[in-house]
């Protein structure tokens, strides 16, 4: 069986650490990236399986991750799960800007695991897509730190997941 590949976007080093070792440690091919714009590079270098991303960051937010990805024809059906230690409120407003399902932070890798594997195993038709409508309860509530313009042209750069 084929090993997923999982773009992990989280700020927190040691988050970072631990969530991809977790990740790892469960079979996934991980890769790690410490904002919603090194995501979007990524993406569009190595397009992974499914997205796990931290809701606030610097340079770019989770929250603006999901939008730019939804936003995106050639990224739409690309799962995206949301985590965030700001509780249910942020979760259903990660939902509403389109990501594939949310988790609170702590978690641990059974949750993790359920939540991805169900997020993949959906068919993209039955995936959440923003299509382009006001997120103003998410700018109202200032939990986005960067902006919504869209992703922007970045250079590639070489691949480095992480499958040992």
């Amino acid at each position: 069986m084929r090993r997923l590949k999982v773009l992990l976007a989280e700020d927190d080093d040691d988050l970072r650490a631990l969530y991809g070792y977790m990740l790892l440690a469960a079979g996934y091919k991980v890769n790690t990236v410490r904002n919603g714009l090194e995501a979007l590079d990524e993406i569009q270098v190595n397009r992974p399986d499914v997205v796990v991303t931290d809701i606030t960051m610097p340079v770019l937010s989770g929250l603006d991750l999901i939008v730019a990805v939804g936003a995106d024809d050639e990224l739409a059906d690309l799962p995206v799960v949301a985590i965030t230690s700001f509780g249910e409120g942020i979760c259903k407003l990660a939902r509403a800007a389109g990501a594939t399902d949310a988790i609170d932070k702590p978690t641990d890798i059974t949750r993790m695991r359920e939540v991805i594997e169900a997020a993949v195993s959906r068919p993209s038709s039955a995936r959440i897509r923003l299509n382009g409508g006001p997120l103003s309860e998410l700018s109202d509530r200032n939990h986005t730190t960067g902006a919504t313009a869209g992703p922007a042209t970045i250079p590639p750069r070489a691949s480095n997941w992480t499958s040992e």
